[in-house]
């Protein structure tokens, strides 16, 4: 359609490339961008990816794509592998159950990063200017014609 070639998130392109060059490969943005400023995905919803990645409730396991079921992946504390597995102790381990799943992609990112199916992990008290939340809601605007 009449977007296609348009930027459809705000994330970087390539070592050094915020803002992309001129023309339909730039994103209009070197940091944050203002909500709907990209066409909504086909399901109607916008700013799905990019911006800031997006801090979600799993707790981070090295192993979680190939142990947990794919239909409902949600993985909490102390769920199939505890922490207490880990040698934290010793520094042999990061893994813990303050370990919380970043994923979504942001504006200091590359592509690769803006697929869900992509995810890091951060201490649950850190924070950074790229993760942040997605909110939703039902509808912006009046509901009147």
């Amino acid at each position: 359609g009449r977007k296609q070639g348009t930027m459809l998130a705000n994330f970087k392109r390539g070592p050094g490339d915020y803002a992309g060059i001129a023309g339909k490969s730039n994103d209009g943005a070197i940091i944050t961008q203002e909500i709907r400023s990209y066409p909504a995905n086909d399901n109607g919803l916008y700013d799905m990816a990019g911006n800031v990645s997006e801090w979600v409730y799993d707790v981070y396991r090295p192993l979680s794509n190939s142990d947990v079921n794919d239909l409902n992946s949600f993985r909490r504390d102390g769920y199939q592998d505890e922490a207490k597995r880990y040698d934290t102790k010793n520094y042999n381990s990061l893994v813990d159950d303050k370990l919380r799943v970043y994923k979504g992609g942001s504006w200091s990112d590359v592509a690769y990063w803006l697929s869900p199916g992509t995810r890091r992990y951060m201490d649950q008290d850190s924070a950074t200017a790229m993760v942040g939340f997605r909110c939703a809601m039902i509808a912006t605007g009046s509901h009147k014609e």
